[in-house]
């Protein structure tokens, strides 16, 4: 490994008790919620979540537990 490189997994990891969007291969779906654990196939546990559809405030969903090759994307929420 190239010093400076972070590998993803690694980087979601430090992510573990953060507020982060999911989006879903689904529809334009996104969730946002707090991260609770993930494990070395990027599948996610989280909390507090909420569902947006096309931008839209959704459902709340509260626990969730996202399979990792269902994900498009996560990203932090400042």
């Amino acid at each position: 490994m190239v010093n400076g490189i972070v590998l993803p997994i690694k980087k979601v990891f430090s992510l573990v008790e953060s507020k982060i969007a999911v989006e879903i291969k689904d529809d334009n779906r996104k969730l946002q919620g707090r991260l609770v654990a993930v494990d070395e196939y990027l599948n996610i546990h989280m909390d507090e979540t909420t569902e947006f559809v096309d931008d839209q405030r959704g459902r709340n969903l509260g626990t969730v537990v996202i399979r990792g090759n269902n994900i498009l994307s996560i990203t932090p929420i400042i």
